[in-house]
């Protein structure tokens, strides 16, 4: 049976429940969410308050989880501190009102890096590889639901469906993760299995990511009953070539991903859709963090010595210097994070 993938143009927010629920039942989403089972929704808040492009719209939240309540009560929303311990994810929960909708729709919420966790390793590539996963995610859930925000991304060239699930890493430092990040996502899909990716674009990020770039307004729906399907589909809207993401390549080939758009079924033609087109820029200091990214020696160098120490207090001093600061990181300018090893 071909995977599936529900686009819609949302015009007035008010549409927006019933946006999603018309999506979740062209999904078949009877069959995929049982009554009364137990669902989590992992949402992209990579940053402690709401940024456009960046984080997912907490209305989109909030309507997502009125539209599940009326298969199951049982609604968790969880994610992991914020990655070179940038913040911890309380501080996520209460910028993006999650307290006040938690309380009001009576759902739970999941600091993922408090749980008990456990090291799980598989075969990705014909290769053995590890991760670490909150237990709660491997025995405790029916039902994990993605719902990144589409967007570029400075290191891994998009952030879609698959990457989303990285923040599972209850590990604030899961940035000793990236050398193998492409074996490691993979693995965490294959093992956490997303049930549905439901991609909040009210806001796609173009030119840089994940915390920078232009926010680029799209009012637009996205869910498919397969990650691969719905980050393919993401790929085909933005004009980026899945092919030049490795991760998404490696899906393909341990069967996470479809292989083309002509094996996925959509309720509109997604040409429909497909209208600017989204272009990675890095920045000089982009460039030098990708070499830490596919280093594990140069990440324990820029990361985890008294060099780093001294080289972030002067990166962070630079910042000041608006000149120097467009010169090291591009026209988006520097993030606002300043994370801390530990």
């Amino acid at each position: 049976m071909p995977y599936r993938v529900y686009l819609e143009h949302i015009a007035e927010p008010a549409n927006l429940e019933r946006a999603l629920v018309s999506a979740l039942e062209w999904l078949g989403w009877q069959d995929i969410v049982p009554a009364d089972s137990r669902v989590f929704i992992k949402p992209n808040l990579t940053w402690r308050e709401h940024l456009p492009g960046v984080t997912v719209t907490p209305p989109f939240l909030r309507s997502l989880v009125r539209a599940l309540k009326s298969r199951t009560p049982n609604i968790s929303i969880g994610e992991a501190d914020g990655g070179y311990n940038g913040y911890p994810v309380e501080e996520a929960f209460r910028g993006h009102g999650l307290y006040r909708i938690a309380e009001e729709e009576d759902i739970r919420l999941v600091n993922l890096t408090k749980t008990p966790s456990e090291v799980i390793t598989g075969v990705v590539a014909g290769r053995a590889v590890s991760v670490r996963l909150p237990s709660c995610l491997l025995h405790d859930v029916d039902v994990l639901i993605s719902v990144p925000v589409p967007k570029v991304h400075a290191m891994t060239h998009v952030s879609l469906g698959l990457k989303n699930q990285w923040g599972c890493i209850p590990s604030a430092m899961r940035l000793h993760e990236h050398p193998e990040f492409c074996e490691k996502i993979v693995l965490i899909n294959k093992l956490l299995r997303p049930r549905l990716t439901i991609f909040d674009g009210t806001y796609f990020l173009d030119k840089s990511g994940p915390l920078v770039g232009e926010a680029v307004p799209m009012n637009l729906l996205v869910a498919s009953d397969n990650v691969g399907a719905g980050s393919l589909a993401c790929c085909r809207i933005m004009h980026i070539d899945p092919a030049r993401v490795k991760h998404m390549v490696m899906a393909r080939a341990e069967g996470l991903c479809p292989g083309n758009m002509a094996d996925v079924v959509t309720n509109q033609p997604i040409e429909l859709f497909c209208g600017r087109r989204f272009r990675l820029k890095r920045s000089l200091v982009n460039w030098v963090a990708l070499g830490a990214f596919h280093s594990r020696a140069f990440t324990n160098l820029l990361y985890d010595s008294s060099f780093a120490d001294y080289a972030h207090k002067v990166l962070y001093s630079v910042r000041r210097n608006r000149s120097l600061a467009r010169v090291l990181y591009g026209g988006s300018g520097p993030p606002a994070v300043e994370g801390r090893r530990v």
